[in-house]
């Protein structure tokens, strides 16, 4: 079951070259408990070997490459082990059961308080 998720994840890219999603809406959770939703423009470009998020900012464009170190299947939910530019560990899960995907969690720890954070971007459309 695992190779067959990863080889129907991977097949558009070596066809394609690139799978696109595009999200307007992002849910933090800095805990637990407490959770906000934000209007965000954002493109998430999954590549062989980096994944690339376009953000609209107020000052311009915030371009992030993440570098894909390992590809897991855990507990049915596909996982992207990443690191960025700055060597920082990024986690990119694309939750179970989605049919076309709705959803892409991106965890990271905090710098500050070295809590674990997730944005979960809400795909509204896939190119």
């Amino acid at each position: 079951m695992r190779r067959l998720c990863l080889i129907l994840f991977f097949a558009p890219f070596y066809l394609l070259g690139q799978q696109v999603f595009f999200s307007p809406f992002t849910q933090t959770y800095p805990s637990i408990f407490t959770s906000s939703t934000e209007t965000v423009n954002r493109r998430i470009v999954f590549e062989p070997e980096t994944i690339t998020i376009a953000t609209d900012t107020k000052e311009g464009k915030e371009v992030e490459v993440l570098y894909i170190q390992e590809v897991d299947v855990v507990n049915e939910n596909m996982v992207f082990l990443c690191q960025n530019s700055s060597k920082r560990k990024i986690t990119i899960a694309i939750p179970q059961g989605q049919e076309p995907i709705e959803v892409i969690d991106y965890y990271y720890r905090s710098l500050k308080t070295n809590e674990k954070v997730q944005k979960r971007f809400l795909v509204d459309q896939i190119e």
